[in-house]
């Protein structure tokens, strides 16, 4: 065939470009393969930081005793995802304890003298029992951080997922008060995170009191820098005091401590106080001493009659010959 000059070939050429564009899709791949942990930690690094940031802008409000609905969802979900991410690090489950923490918070519980003095008097379960939404939140949060510690020894010395743990052990009432007591104590307050040191304090003083442990009672309450979050009045601390020397079986401390805190004003404290006399009294095989005062305070013990009808039932049962003028065959 002649070659014809300004001839053009038809025949179709090769197309390389999808060849090349998989070739650079396998190499990516492979580079994705072999650095998989590295880029998987890239991320894991920006989320966390991302954590921590979400966590100093609700500390704020926290702080102040006003928690951000918003800024606790937000940092709940990133935390979720941390933990999805990261399932073989302990600080996820650190964060996740976290969450659960910050949300009790949302459901309006407040560390405040008001709460401490009636959870310090009747214990958590009777607290429980009117509202038990709280306990859920407290369980997860508690586990989260028995397991972050579980997977991560150095959790096992962070002064924030202890506190977390032994506030869990405190609301679930699972633990030996005792025990509890150890527990609290061994926590360096200096080191906790801002939002959670007034929950410490506040923990600390419950505990004590519930346990009897007058002096660690006391360290707490003279030490401004970790209870004077909490406002507590001279007669709020002398009620716990009172308390807590009551159930170490301190009964004439605890008479002392008792009658400095009754005013005229028939409040919360007053009431209390008058009770637990009674009821000291009664400890003390001064059984006709007890009902007497009971007598006299229940006319103004208004929603508080049932329980002073029940104390007088009790101390009737144990002395048959006693006589009162309490209703308490109604």
């Amino acid at each position: 065939m002649l070659y014809q000059a300004n001839h053009r070939s038809y025949r179709k050429k090769a197309n390389y470009k999808p060849l090349v564009f998989f070739l650079i899709l396998l190499g990516l791949a492979g580079i994705a393969f072999f650095f998989r942990q590295d880029i998987k930690n890239l991320f894991a690094g920006d989320r966390r930081l991302l954590l921590e940031k979400e966590r100093k802008l609700l500390q704020e409000g926290i702080v102040k005793g006003e928690p951000k609905e918003g800024e606790i969802k937000e940092f709940k979900s990133t935390a979720k995802d941390f933990v999805t991410s990261n399932p073989k690090e302990g600080i996820s489950y650190h964060y996740a304890a976290l969450s659960g923490y910050y949300e009790f918070l949302l459901l309006g519980f407040r560390f405040d003298s008001v709460t401490l003095s009636k959870i310090a008097y009747t214990g958590f379960q009777e607290f429980l029992e009117q509202d038990s939404s709280y306990l859920p939140l407290v369980e997860d949060s508690y586990r989260q951080a028995l397991r972050a510690q579980a997977i991560d020894p150095e959790f096992l010395e962070s002064t924030d997922n202890r506190y977390l743990i032994a506030f869990g052990e405190s609301i679930r009432q699972k633990l030996s008060r005792s025990a509890l007591n150890k527990l609290l104590i061994s926590i360096e307050p200096e080191k906790l995170s801002p939002e959670l040191k007034s929950g410490y304090a506040w923990t600390c003083l419950a505990g004590s009191a519930l346990s009897g442990n007058t002096e660690f009672l006391k360290k707490i309450l003279s030490r401004q820098d970790i209870s004077g979050s909490l406002l507590l009045s001279a007669r709020e601390s002398d009620f716990m005091i009172a308390l807590s020397e009551f159930r170490a079986g301190q009964y004439v401390s605890s008479l002392n401590y008792l009658r400095r805190v009754k005013t005229i004003n028939e409040d919360f404290l007053t009431g209390s106080s008058k009770i637990l006399e009674a009821r000291i009294f009664y400890y003390q095989n001064l059984s006709p001493k007890a009902i007497l005062l009971l007598e006299e305070y229940y006319p103004n013990s208004g929603d508080r009659k049932e329980e002073v009808l029940n104390l007088a039932r009790e101390i009737l049962s144990k002395n048959q010959t006693l006589k009162t003028k309490l209703p308490v065959e109604d």
